[in-house]
């Protein structure tokens, strides 16, 4: 359906001061301010005439205020004119076409500079500059050309697509010369133009450059301007009187688009099935982009003016009204859709054309009666028999027999008589038949059948984002050959899991289940198996692969490989036998508890692998869900950060990116929250809370505390402020760690747990934190076990010293000053914690 309406625009007059009028006139004059004689132009041409749709006119998708599709909405302008807004831009619609999916808008030149008569750039020329699709079901359509005009200039356009069927980037352009042909056609000397280099693109940058150095004579007084045109619009220049070419006004271009991002099968499935909007009678067709698509009414409708998304919006055709238009010969029955043949009463036949058409049906003329009935086997012409002596006509009932040796019904419009086939011939041949027959079959079914398993794997390969996945691994430039990821098959991992029992579950998470398998060559790995599957997951799916491959650390989990044969995608892992941070510190019925030794460590190991993510690693990485039940531990006890579904890379040029709020209540950044900017910062957030836990061993929400203290990370502060902390401290933990790096531990998690990002410290700086607390702490113990050694040395002496007799002052004063030596080293080291 092509909506397309010319309309004349009203003109009004009024009068108004003489300073506003100016005013209007040089807001609407593109050369800015021009004194008269020196720098004036000639007047502007009249406008292309207003050619476009009213608001009345505009039929869904495109619609105004909620009654259109996502990213079809359509504003009205001052005389009601539908107006399509894009980005920073509102564009005049001129024509919509509902069956071939485009749309004609009037725009302006993408960049337009205009010479004075002394050949000098004027100021105030209009341009709509690049625009930019992005997020719109919108693309810049190859049905328009790439045109230049001016003297002497050189437009190159690079157009850049993200659609999986289209090359990343496509260039396209022309240049212009200075003389000869000025007659306002394109191609000519003062223009060029080029065809688009792709169909699909969503956002372009450009150059617009001059190619000779100096403003010349023919310059003076003229335009030079780079836009994208519809491939049908002829006069490209605007000529004044005096063969000068003069600026640009709106110009038509054509936007293809589609309706959202899913192929027809997905948006007819159930979990998309708000998101399909052909009616009953119309047929979905895929984008040849690779994604979205649109509808067209089904044959048998109108194709021009039908409307493929409204219920009832396809109209029939009457194939009936002329019979230039139906197959029928005598009678034609309208349908919806199509149309149906008939013969009259007194005709046969199926009436159509092509088929058998209508023929008279009456008696053949001497048909015998009951009256006077005949023997037909006498009649030579009559007789139906090939054996005319094996004919029977026993009243009124013909009958025809095969000699010996034949079989058939002997008939001559029947099967007639034929010789007997040997018996054993006969089974040879069909034996034959037969085994040739299914060795066909047999072929046919198991090539059909392989055809299916690779067509299905083909499209399981699609669905759970193969074909971004080796986007997103051919832009990493380490990956390759010396990737240690393995491709798994779906049966290699059902035999590991015993099917996907319940006991090898080891966890549930917020993005899927985690399975223990067990290889044939007896290695333990991880399987994690999404819960859902939808765009969002394969997102989540394709972005912890690649993240993972880009990861060497011996503190963050190890990927092993990836499943795409199943319906839902699979992630394999090294096995982390020793469970999570998470139940190692709240489970109070643990038999092996987490020493201070341990925390330190363990938080150190989780402080350098984050500080890698950030800085070391060749993409930076901010995790994004940094919480205790995401830090495994292994047999040793050493820390390994894993789920990486929610994580984001950061451009090396950029200090955050903005997405949706994603995290886990309790960890979650609240200046991230606030601002939805993710930063490095807000993994110092997260690992703060952690450090409050292993110091407290509390939850990070707990409605048993306070109602202004139940989220951890302000009780650890509140604590903090009114030194409260050591009584929240477990009793064990204080002994062994000592009052100094309680507290040395707590200033550093409310120094991460700052509610101002920029104030935090970074990772790096929280590991040499971290580090420098346990080489202090393992000093202390040194010492520590020092003074036990001592103090039993001095004991076993002292015992000595008792059992010799001590005759003189010397003797007592050698045995007090024996006495005094360990209690002050002793002493020395409580002070020194």
């Amino acid at each position: 359906m092509r909506i397309r309406r010319a309309s004349s625009t009203p003109v009004a007059t009024a009068a108004a001061p003489a300073l506003a009028l100016g005013l209007a006139l040089l807001a609407a004059t593109p050369h800015g301010v021009l004194s008269q004689g020196i720098m004036a132009l000639p007047p502007l041409p009249n406008p292309p005439p207003p050619i476009n749709l009213t608001c009345d006119e505009i039929a869904y998708p495109f619609g105004l205020r909620g009654k259109y599709a996502p990213g079809f909405q359509v504003t009205c302008g001052p005389n009601n004119e539908a107006m399509l807004p894009i980005g920073g831009h509102s564009f005049r619609i001129d024509q919509v076409s509902l069956q071939e999916g485009f749309v004609v808008i009037f725009a302006g030149p993408i960049s337009q500079l205009c010479y004075d008569r002394n050949g000098r750039p004027t100021a105030g020329s209009t341009r709509i500059g690049p625009t930019n699709l992005t997020g719109t079901p919108f693309f810049f359509s190859k049905r328009n050309r790439l045109v230049a005009t001016g003297c002497y200039s050189s437009f190159l356009a690079t157009f850049t697509s993200s659609l999986p069927n289209q090359s990343p980037s496509s260039i396209g352009g022309c240049k212009t010369q200075c003389s000869g042909n000025h007659d306002g056609l394109c191609p000519g000397t003062t223009c060029c133009k080029a065809e688009m280099p792709t169909d699909g693109a969503q956002e372009f940058t450009f150059n617009f450059n001059k190619t000779s150095a100096s403003v010349k004579g023919e310059e003076a007084g003229t335009c030079r301007a780079a836009f994208i045109l519809d491939g049908n619009e002829e006069q490209i220049v605007n000529i004044s009187g005096d063969g000068r070419r003069m600026p640009f006004g709106e110009r038509r271009m054509v936007l293809d688009w589609v309706i959202g991002r899913n192929t027809c099968e997905q948006a007819r499935s159930n979990n998309y099935k708000p998101q399909y909007y052909c009616n009953n009678v119309s047929s979905c067709m895929d984008a040849s982009s690779g994604a979205g698509y649109f509808c067209k009414c089904k044959a048998g409708y109108e194709q021009s003016y039908g409307n493929p998304y409204e219920a009832d919006g396809c109209q029939d055709i009457n194939e009936c009204r002329f019979p230039v238009n139906n197959n029928c010969s005598h009678h034609c029955n309208n349908t919806s859709g199509g149309y149906t043949c008939s013969c009259p009463n007194n005709m046969t036949g199926d009436g159509y054309k092509t088929g058998t058409g209508c023929t008279d049906s009456h008696l053949p003329s001497g048909a015998p009666t009951q009256n006077q009935p005949q023997d037909v086997c006498v009649h030579p012409e009559k007789n139906p028999c090939i054996y005319p002596k094996y004919c029977k006509d026993e009243q009124g009932v013909t009958s025809c027999d095969c000699p010996e040796g034949m079989n058939g019904d002997g008939r001559k419009n029947g099967s007639g008589c034929k010789k007997h086939f040997p018996l054993d011939t006969a089974l040879g041949v069909g034996l034959a038949l037969t085994v040739t027959l299914a060795t066909t079959l047999l072929c046919y079914y198991w090539t059909m059948k392989k055809r299916k398993v690779a067509r299905k794997r083909a499209e399981l390969f699609r669905k759970n984002g193969g074909l971004l996945l080796q986007q997103r691994f051919s832009m990493i430039p380490s990956q390759g050959e010396e990737s240690s990821s393995k491709i798994f098959s779906a049966e290699e991992l059902k035999n590991a899991t015993e099917n996907y029992s319940e006991n090898r579950i080891l966890g549930r998470g917020g993005h899927g289940t985690v399975y223990k398998g067990i290889l044939p060559n007896k290695t333990t790995i991880a399987i994690k198996k999404s819960i859902l599957f939808d765009e969002s997951q394969v997102e989540q799916f394709v972005n912890e692969i690649t993240i993972l491959s880009q990861i060497d650390h011996p503190n963050v989990v190890k990927l092993l490989g990836c499943c795409l044969e199943t319906k839902v995608p699979l992630l394999v892992y090294e096995f982390i036998p020793n469970g999570t941070l998470f139940q190692h510190i709240h489970n109070r019925s643990a038999t092996l508890s987490l020493t201070w030794e341990d925390c330190l460590r363990i938080a150190e190991e989780t402080a350098e692998a984050l500080a890698y993510l950030h800085s070391t690693s060749s993409t930076p990485i901010i995790h994004r869900d940094i919480k205790s039940s995401n830090i495994l531990l292994d047999e040793n006890f050493v820390a390994k950060i894993s789920d990486f579904g929610a994580s984001r890379s950061v451009p090396s040029d950029h200090t955050h990116v903005t997405t949706l709020i994603q995290g886990t209540i309790g960890y979650l950044d609240p200046e991230y929250f606030q601002t939805s900017q993710l930063t490095e910062k807000s993994d110092v957030y997260s690992f703060g809370v952690v450090l409050a836990e292993l110091l407290t061993r509390q939850k990070p929400i707990s409605v048993g505390r306070p109602e202004e203290s139940c989220n951890l990370a302000m009780y650890i502060v509140i604590l903090l402020d009114e030194r409260r902390l050591l009584q929240e401290i477990e009793p064990h933990i204080l002994v062994e760690a000592g009052e100094e790096q309680i507290y040395a531990v707590a200033q550093l998690s409310v120094r991460c747990l700052n509610v101002k990002g920029e104030e935090r410290p970074v990772m790096r700086e929280v590991a040499s934190v971290l580090h420098s607390l346990r080489e202090s702490f393992a000093k202390e113990k040194t010492i520590i076990k020092n003074d036990e050694s001592i103090q039993i040395t001095y004991e076993q002496e002292s015992v000595h010293s008792e059992a010799r007799p001590m005759s003189s002052l010397q003797s007592s004063e050698e045995t007090t000053t024996q006495y005094s030596l360990p209690s002050e080293i002793l002493s020395s080291s409580h002070l020194a914690r």
